[in-house]
């Protein structure tokens, strides 16, 4: 039995078109019958993130600089999921691309997803934690990565009320393990 939708499509007209990202401008019919123009951001890819200790508790972030908003931020390693690809395979290879640290899968766990801007967008950011984190190497993308850092949950819930760390998949993320243990 299908669910009847309150918002209705009734056609679409595309805004823009890009590689990463459409935009959508939707002909929407409401439940009182009233007609809108809603703009709609569709993502191409969905995001994966880790809150990732080693076996000292301590947390592994990566300080990027983020030239849209000008800033240098401490942040959660993270990527965009690669068509035909898995969240997991995503996370390891982003944690290993961005901080230079292996996992093993019995150590990573799936938090499930969070839409970060529900209402305007279809992206979707997939959350993982992980215990026993090694750095294996200091080799990693520099075009991208500032430096990394270990850091203890009183490091990083200072960080987040000094606002150091602005990105909200890192501060939910990073909460969410913190506050949970997890």
């Amino acid at each position: 039995m299908t669910k009847e939708k309150l918002w209705k499509v009734i056609s679409t007209e595309k805004g823009f078109s890009g590689d990463w990202i459409n935009v959508d401008l939707d002909r929407i019919e409401l439940p009182d019958k009233k007609e809108i123009t809603f703009e709609a951001v569709k993502f191409e890819r969905n995001g994966a993130g880790i809150a990732a200790r080693n076996k000292e508790g301590k947390y592994i972030l990566v300080k990027n600089y983020r030239y849209i908003n000008d800033f240098e931020s401490w942040e959660i390693p993270a990527g965009t999921i690669p068509p035909d690809s898995e969240p997991s395979e995503c996370i390891v290879e982003e944690l290993k691309e961005e901080a230079g640290c292996e996992v093993s899968k019995n150590d990573l766990k799936y938090l499930g997803y969070y839409f970060p801007s529900i209402g305007s967008s279809n992206q979707e950011f997939h959350c993982f934690t992980a215990e026993n984190v090694k750095q294996v190497t200091d080799d990693f993308d520099r075009n991208e990565i500032i430096e990394t850092g270990w850091f203890s949950k009183d490091e990083i819930l200072k960080m987040i009320s000094d606002g150091v760390i602005k990105d909200g998949f890192s501060i939910t993320l990073l909460l969410r393990s913190i506050f949970t243990g997890r």
